[in-house]
């Protein structure tokens, strides 16, 4: 008899691995599903030179006055990255922050506008002789936790001010010139300044993201919508409560996705259109992502859109950690997860990389056909949006070709082979696939006759393309396949194992 794996589904966390289908693992980490089934995810390589003049607890990626920057924002200093070139534009008095989810930054009218929750929001022209400059006609003695453009305008969320704090307050300025940043958040009947209290549900204003013709705006528990109006003095934006039960749990942990928003909240990942919302991680990853995420940081969870992979990677503190340590990536065109390993993240986003680089083009690539993890006359980083993380005083680029030994791992725990109580004896694996690593894979079995039992695993041995014996006896067989020490791309596509029933005990 045969179990048979054909690994299309990606992994299922929260469902106890003897009941799951044969296209479904335990466990997929540090691989993709982009060819629908798991391989080895590809290199990376550190970037703009490290290291880097700051430890970056945020990051911003955008295009002004010609050139392609980078916005590092530390713990009390903020430095503009451009090739080679390091810019010190903190401003006097800045305070310190001790987490990522404390910064936040937005961009009007292709202008940086940012806020570190404890100093008046600021922007940046773009000019490396000029610091980062105060918000023209910000409130004095004001700060905001969040900052967010929609329309012309700029949206500060959870307001503090002379007269207290107003967690759920939200100002906006007055409507400001292509080009240009506003010149005043005090409304007047020439203008388009104003102000909303989100009162209809309990909570702060944590983040907003625009949506359409909309701009979301987010509580633990429920979230809002702020449509544009225009009808001067008081009418300006109509605000409403849209979702009373699902709120977002971190300011970084939301992503526009189309015509969409992916939100992490505190029990969930749902996919929202500002109307309706549905869980893409129930009976998934669900139980198992609220039940892994370390309490006292959970502030720092955030997200990342690969547009060009259509992938959302959520990360995630675990608990005892800090900083991202894990995440979980849905790939949204196959509608499955997998796990990527990760190394204390601050912060990660998507962004376009001009650090001199060398070209990665068909007619400068010199590795062979078979060896070569890059795409087919893949072009340099800067010509490409690239998910980008920030560890340490160091910035990685992702998904690209250098080749950096990661240890990717499928495992499928607790096959029964169609009866659970019969013992089995396995006899033979096979684990075919593509790619010059495959014949480097090595593999091991386990068994146990109750999953309440610790697995007893065999020895690691190699993949054979004729299939490799091996030996394990219980009612519950396990596999678990890792790459060996080589940097070399594989596909799994079918896992065989062979086996006999031994009796029933």
């Amino acid at each position: 008899m045969k179990a048979v794996l054909r690994p299309i589904g990606g992994h299922i966390l929260d469902i106890e691995s003897s009941e799951l289908s044969e296209q479904v693992l335990s466990l997929a980490r540090n691989v993709n599903m982009r060819k629908g089934f798991p391989s080895r995810i590809r290199g990376r390589r550190s970037v703009y030179a490290p290291p880097l003049p700051t430890t970056p607890y945020h990051l911003l990626n955008f295009t002004l006055n010609d050139f392609n920057w980078w916005l590092l924002f530390g713990a009390s200093n903020i430095y503009a990255l451009e090739t080679s070139n390091e810019y010190d534009v903190s401003f006097v008095g800045q305070s310190a922050i001790t987490n990522p989810h404390e910064w936040s930054s937005t961009l009007l009218n292709g202008i940086p506008c940012f806020t570190n929750g404890k100093n008046a929001p600021r922007y940046w022209t773009g000019d490396s002789v000029d610091d980062a400059l105060a918000l023209p006609g910000w409130p004095a003695a004001t700060t905001c936790r969040f900052i967010v453009a929609f329309r012309f305008h700029l949206f500060a969320l959870n307001i503090d001010n002379a007269s207290g704090t107003f967690e759920n307050l939200v100002l906006w300025s007055e409507a400001t010139e292509p080009g240009a940043v506003p010149q005043t958040w005090t409304p007047a009947a020439d203008n388009e300044a104003g102000s909303a209290f989100l009162a209809d549900t309990e909570g702060r204003a944590i983040a907003g993201s625009p949506l359409g013709t909309q701009l979301m705006i987010y509580k633990p528990a429920s979230f809002y919508a702020l449509e544009y109006v225009g009808q001067q003095p008081d009418n300006i934006f109509a605000v409403r409560p849209v979702v009373r039960s699902t709120g977002l749990l971190s300011p970084h942990a939301l992503k526009t996705i189309g015509q969409q928003q992916a939100v992490v909240g505190n029990e969930d990942v749902v996919l929202t259109d500002g109307i309706n919302t549905r869980s893409i991680a129930d009976s998934r990853i669900k139980q198992y992502l609220r039940g892994s995420i370390d309490e006292t940081n959970a502030q720092n969870v955030f997200t990342i859109w690969d547009r060009n992979a259509k992938e959302l990677w959520v990360c995630v503190p675990e608990s005892g950690n800090q900083f991202a340590n894990i995440a979980h990536i849905w790939d949204m065109s196959r509608d499955n997860w997998v796990t990527r390993d990760l190394n204390a993240v601050k912060y990660g986003t998507t962004g376009q990389v001009n650090d001199t680089s060398p070209s990665q083009t068909w007619a400068s690539d010199s590795n062979s056909w078979d060896s070569d993890l890059s795409a087919w006359n893949e072009a340099q980083l800067g010509q490409t949006e690239k998910v980008v993380l920030a560890e340490s005083n160091t910035m990685f680029v992702e998904d690209v070709p250098e080749t950096t030994l990661y240890t990717a791992m499928l495992q499928r725990f607790d096959l029964t082979f169609d009866d659970a109580e019969q013992i089995k004896v396995t006899n033979r694996v096979y684990i075919e696939g593509s790619g010059t690593g495959l014949p480097g894979l090595v593999f091991r079995l386990g068994a146990r006759d109750s999953v309440s039992d610790g697995i007893v695993w065999g020895p690691y041995v190699a993949r054979e393309s004729d299939g490799a014996p091996y030996e394990v006896t219980g009612k519950f067989i396990s596999i678990e396949i890792v790459n060996d020490t080589s940097s070399n791309p594989w596909t799994v596509t079918r896992i065989t194992i062979e086996a006999e029933y031994d009796g029933a005990f």
